[in-house]
């Protein structure tokens, strides 16, 4: 009986360890005196990757995704996206939803909207 409990505490264990790097954010820096950035990296199949960036208000963020396959996309389904930002972080959700792990390339570009 005690080896089953032990048993089950590991498991616990082992899952909020797994799910903690799967929730873990990568943040985009930009290089000094530059409004954009870009980053490649893989992505399992059917797995989600946050990236956070700080803005301040009302700057115009736009972020393009691609992949050799068309599997990384952005939460909504969209390969492009561009919003007007919020105080301090922003985010941006990437999933794949196909059955293989794929590359992408994200860039992130942020710049003062026109009045």
């Amino acid at each position: 009986m005690k080896k089953l409990g032990l048993q089950m505490i590991l498991l616990g264990l082992m899952i909020s360890v797994t799910s903690s790097d799967l929730t873990a954010q990568t943040r985009i820096s930009f290089a000094r005196g530059r409004t954009s950035a870009t980053v490649s990296s893989p992505i399992n199949a059917y797995a989600n990757r946050s990236f956070v960036l700080t803005a301040r208000y009302g700057q115009v963020l736009s972020a393009n995704i691609s992949s050799r396959n068309g599997c990384a996309k952005f939460s909504n389904g969209a390969t492009s996206i561009s919003y007007i930002t919020q105080p301090g972080n922003n985010y941006l959700e990437i999933v794949n939803n196909c059955r293989t792990t794929t590359s992408f390339t994200l860039t992130v570009s942020i710049n003062f909207g026109s009045d």
